[in-house]
């Protein structure tokens, strides 16, 4: 990687978000969240790189790391994948800004930011391994259905995570193929729903 240029990560620029991981709050309007699922990308770079470039990224767009509990237990595991957990939203604080978005709802008080909802509570997994073709990496959210509100929110922070790494790939010349994924299998990949619920009880 000492070849390569330093990432710089695309920060998200929405007027409609405030705050970061479990602190995200969401503007009662405009927030589009229609897209969802995560992406795959084939890189010639090694997994470590890939990684942290990905995390990197989401980290800019307001998604929270989380503890080393993920990655020590897929490494006990033997998992031929690197992977990071980041979080946005939280279970508790999603419900308590839900019904106070429900209760100033049409007041004019939910145009103030004390007043927005939380973001729906997602995890999202960055995981990379290596590959005969390259560096596969794969980035994937999970909703829970345990928060207090069923929108996409992570969905517009994907779509932006996505589009810059493409374009960083693509402008380093290290990108090998890129595709979307609106469902991802239970195969074994840290990213699949299995796996986060297995091994971090996330619903």
């Amino acid at each position: 990687m000492s070849d390569q240029p330093e990432y710089v990560p695309v920060r998200h620029h929405e007027v409609s978000v405030a705050g970061s991981g479990e602190q995200m709050r969401i503007a009662p309007v405009g927030w589009y969240s229609f897209t969802s699922g995560g992406g795959r990308f084939v890189v010639r770079t090694d997994p470590q790189a890939a990684m942290q470039i990905a995390v990197a990224q989401l980290q800019a767009v307001g998604f929270a790391l989380g503890d080393g509990t993920f990655q020590r237990l897929l490494h006990e595991s033997g998992s031929e994948w690197l992977a990071q957990d980041l979080r946005l939203g939280e279970i508790k604080r999603s419900w308590k800004r839900g019904i106070v978005a429900w209760l100033v709802e049409d007041t004019g008080l939910e145009f103030f930011r004390p007043f927005w909802r939380g973001a729906t509570p997602t995890l999202v997994v960055a995981s990379a391994r290596a590959t005969p073709a390259g560096t596969e990496l794969v980035i994937y959210p999970h909703g829970s259905i345990l928060g207090g509100s069923d929108a996409n929110d992570a969905g517009p922070l994907i779509r932006t995570t996505l589009a810059a790494l493409n374009d960083h790939f693509s402008n380093t010349g290290t990108l090998v193929s890129a595709e979307r994924m609106r469902g991802i299998k239970n195969d074994g990949s840290p990213a699949s729903q299995a796996v986060v619920r297995d091994l971090l009880g996330w619903r």
